[in-house]
């Protein structure tokens, strides 16, 4: 028989309740126990105390950064994009264009969350399809990379930008930007003086509010003195995109404002003549540069401001190709130096006619007094009377009054008149300085274009100061300034402007370059932005007639009959300035015309020639001359 059955679990459990020493109060020997009450209540507060801070921070989120959260999820929705404005045009003063704007594409880089390690190789492949260097194209972006939206290139060739755009558009840090594009006059003549653009800086960035990484600025000429006018304001554009960066719609929030146009008083073909006149004796005897100035003399309009060699401004506006850059760089004849407002040169005789006019208002000598010059002077040595100091002439001239000393240039004369010797006790050092400073030199011009040279008119103290080894200003600095030699030191645009005053009796007058604005379609003319008053210099009409006639008197007869030719009537100077101890020699032209009349004042200096060349600004000038007035009258060439 089988007496087998199943267990049940209560079945092999102890009855513990039943032992011996077990405290049923206490629950000992139940196989459950109860949970406490204190737990609830610790449990319970836990539970209160987590929903009151999470109500509490929720209510701070939503009440108090509900809008801050709310823009940046609209700002991850909307994208501001900036619109860039169409910089002003630059005219000459017929209209021609000078700097204008084309339609074309900018390529930018945007490193805000980018990486170098990803970004690098993308820029060298980038660097591939616009022909562009490697090396270039990833220094700018390394040098520029706090910027955030860089420009790299720009384009005008839409196949360019279609595989730009093509390659990249999965990615977001390079894009292609269609916006005007800056372009030039390519003739070498404009370089220095209408400037180029380039990218904006971030010194600007932080400088000007109105300024955007994608805008490009003024770096120099007029592009960089008018580029508050030039550049307009930019405006605003919002764009609407899903999560995936898709455009959904978009909108103008602020519109552009375009820049002013500006007119110059620059006359295109009269520049372009004046540069190809210097480049052409340059380049046939020998100089390595040369700068050319014209002047209404009537206003003080500048029709010409020419630094030679120059350079095509669109290769600087756009960065290249590396080939030109370097080779503008490399130019031992530095193109990019505006020789015109920057370069000091000894004036050497062309100073003389000043000094003629000074001496008779100082009553140091009459015009009419004769001088019997010998080839040079001869100052005796009083601490070895064997061996006198020697200042010789460029030749012996024989006896000459001042007229005749101007216009051959007598060195033995102006030592006299300057330094003095023999009975003319002559003007010495202070008041050469002062009549010199009185022309406008060792002064800005105040033309209107950033920078340019004060140039230099020592003095004793200048002197005691710079060479405290030898502080004594001696009669010979006396005779080497009277001559426009030693020390002395002025750029040619201050030559042009104390020709000016010559020519007007006196006047100086700030040379100008605006003609006017042009903002809106409304035109402001350049006598309503300031009027160009004229500062007379204190000397005497009278004085400066004789230094005149002087100068006419070399064009008839003496050093300046190189412009004899020209139909109407040329007053001028020249002179020959010694470069060091080299041999090589500056060679000078002033001059203005009609000589009674004067309506055109022009500059030339050729720099750095041969020595003992006889063909040099003289010979520029009258090419230049003979294209602006072919017949005996006034034309609209000039």
């Amino acid at each position: 028989m089988n007496y087998e059955r199943k267990l049940s679990l209560e079945e092999t459990l102890v009855d513990t309740e039943n032992l011996p020493g077990f405290d049923t109060a206490r629950f000992e020997g139940v196989l459950e126990r109860p949970i406490r009450g204190r737990v609830f209540w610790v449990v319970g507060f836990l539970f209160f105390a987590i929903g009151v801070f999470l109500s509490v921070r929720a209510g701070y989120l939503m009440l108090v950064q509900g809008e801050a959260y709310a823009m940046r999820a609209e700002d991850n929705r909307l994208v501001h994009q900036p619109r860039v404005p169409e910089r002003g045009v630059i005219f000459d003063h017929t209209g021609v264009p000078l700097a204008y704007n084309v339609p074309g594409f900018r390529i930018l880089v945007h490193t805000r969350g980018a990486t170098k390690d990803v970004l690098v190789p993308r820029l060298e492949e980038l660097a591939h399809i616009i022909g562009r260097d490697a090396v270039d194209i990833v220094g700018i972006v390394e040098r520029s990379w706090e910027y955030g939206d860089i420009v790299v290139d720009q384009t005008r060739e839409w196949g360019v930008a279609n595989e730009v755009i093509t390659r990249f558009k999965d990615q977001d840090d390079i894009q292609v930007v269609s916006m005007p594009l800056r372009a030039y006059a390519t003739h070498p003549a404009f370089g220095n003086l209408i400037g180029y653009v380039g990218s904006v800086t971030q010194e600007e960035l932080l400088q000007d509010s109105y300024i955007t990484g994608w805008m490009e600025s003024g770096k120099t000429g007029i592009e960089a003195s008018y580029d508050a006018i030039l550049r307009g304001n930019p405006g605003v554009k919002i764009v609407e995109t899903d999560s995936q960066g898709m455009v959904l719609s978009e909108g103008i929030y602020r519109r552009e404002e375009k820049g002013g146009n500006i007119t110059l008083t620059i006359s295109a073909d009269l520049q372009k003549v004046v540069y190809d006149a210097i480049q052409n004796i340059a380049d046939t005897r020998g100089f390595a540069g040369g700068s050319g100035i014209a002047l209404d003399a009537k206003t003080g309009a500048v029709r010409a401001l020419v630094s030679y060699p120059g350079f095509d401004a669109n290769v600087m506006s756009r960065g290249g190709p590396r080939e030109d850059i370097s080779r503008i760089l490399s130019d031992a004849r530095h193109p990019l130096f505006f020789r015109a407002v920057m370069g000091l040169y000894p004036p050497a005789s062309t100073v003389k006619p000043f000094l003629a006019a000074a001496a008779i208002d100082e009553h140091v000598i009459e015009p009419e007094k004769i001088i019997y010059t010998e080839g040079r002077i001869v100052v005796p040595n009083p601490f070895n009377p064997e061996r006198p100091a020697i200042f010789k002439d460029w030749k012996n001239h024989g006896p000459v009054d001042m007229l005749r000393a101007i216009a051959v240039s007598s060195d033995a004369y102006f030592y006299t008149v300057g330094g003095g010797h023999g009975s003319v006790k002559g003007l010495g050092v202070d008041r050469m300085h002062d009549y010199f400073v009185r022309f406008g030199f060792s002064k800005p011009t105040g033309i209107d274009l950033l920078s340019e040279e004060t140039g230099l008119v020592p003095n004793k103290a200048w002197k005691a100061e710079t060479y405290p080894e030898d502080p004594l200003w001696r009669v010979g600095d006396s005779y080497n300034m009277s001559i426009g030699q030693g020390w002395l030191l002025v750029t040619p645009l201050q030559m042009a402007r104390a020709t000016l005053a010559l020519a007007r009796k006196g006047e100086l007058l700030q040379p100008h370059l605006l003609a006017s604005i042009t903002r809106d379609e409304k035109e402001e003319p350049y006598d309503a932005l300031g009027a160009n008053v004229p500062v007379l210099v204190s000397i005497s009409e009278s004085s400066l007639g004789v230094a005149r006639k002087g100068m006419r008197l070399a064009v008839t007869e003496g050093t300046a009959m190189g412009v004899a030719g020209i139909r109407l009537p040329v007053a001028a100077k020249t002179g020959t300035a010694e470069v060091g101890k080299s041999g090589r020699t500056h060679s000078w032209f002033i001059g203005f015309l009609p000589w009674e009349d004067p309506q055109f004042v022009l500059v030339i200096n050729m720099e750095n020639g041969p020595a003992g060349n006889l063909v040099g600004a003289t010979a520029a000038a009258h090419e230049i001359l003979q294209w602006c007035f072919p017949q005996d009258v006034l034309t609209n060439n000039c």
